[in-house]
């Protein structure tokens, strides 16, 4: 039997809230009504502590016009789709105390954890960035320490927070030429499943993956490891514009049932 996911739900989306997302709430709305899902998530981004020039996040201001628009949203759509409000935590291991604070002062439907930000000296640079003057910075600081510490984030960040899904587990330098993971990386992947598992966190299957490598994050092998876990999967398009909400849903069905037989004998890449 092919592994379960909602393919009518998009769990993922951003709006131009973010400050590097376009497009209206409403419109991803209309967009995902037009694709015949039937529920849809707003993951926006909260980031806090992050010493970055660009915000890409929403600040307390932006909050309160995100919840007074999805509430509308809300209602003006009842019947018609279901319009969930979440939050993306970034996590910075240096933030908890605040990370915690800010996701109770929220009425978050649901929260999803991701890291975008690694720490440099006194500023944080953008582990998802394909800027040439941060992947040169990554690079001289060596990419396998740099997604060491990754994966040691989102294992304390998946251990100390309030979390229902893990984000593009495997997204980190996806803009870096020649990146792999060495087996001290598989190691830290193998205990992130187990950390998810214990405390009931499902995965994201991030369809931006489809455009960005031909494949969705995470990879196929820690799909499986998933799997074998019995850790739940959630679809989330991680869209920054109204097109891209439910994009390559379709693919999925095919791709998990090729994972199926990965899943059952324990293979790795």
């Amino acid at each position: 039997m092919t592994p379960s996911i909602d393919i009518h739900e998009d769990g993922h989306v951003h709006t131009r809230l973010c400050n590097h997302a376009v497009g209206e709430m409403e419109d991803y709305v209309e967009q995902a009504v037009q694709r015949g899902l039937t529920t849809l998530v707003f993951l926006e981004h909260l980031e806090t502590d992050i010493r970055y020039p660009q915000p890409s996040w929403l600040n307390d201001e932006d909050f309160a016009v995100y919840f007074r628009e999805g509430e509308r949203l809300k209602q003006q759509y009842r019947g018609v789709i279901d319009i969930r409000l979440g939050a993306e935590t970034g996590f910075n291991p240096a933030a908890i105390p605040i990370i915690r604070r800010r996701l109770a002062d929220y009425p978050f439907e649901r929260v999803g954890v991701s890291c975008h930000f690694y720490r440099h000296g006194d500023v944080h640079l953008n582990l998802l960035s394909n800027r040439r003057q941060s992947l040169d910075k990554f690079a001289a600081i060596g990419a396998d320490t740099v997604i060491t510490a990754y994966f040691n984030a989102l294992t304390e960040a998946v251990a100390t927070l309030d979390c229902d899904v893990l984000c593009h587990l495997d997204a980190v330098l996806r803009h870096l030429p020649g990146i792999c993971f060495n087996d001290g990386h598989k190691r830290q992947i193998e205990q992130l499943l187990d950390s998810m598992q214990a405390k009931n966190v499902a995965l994201e299957i991030n369809t931006s993956g489809f455009d960005y490598r031909g494949t969705p994050f995470p990879a196929d092998w820690i799909v499986a490891a998933a799997l074998r876990r019995g850790i739940s999967l959630r679809a989330g398009s991680d869209a920054h514009q109204p097109s891209e909400v439910g994009r390559h849903f379709d693919r999925l069905p095919a791709y998990l049932a090729g994972i199926k037989s990965l899943s059952t004998s324990g293979a790795t890449k």
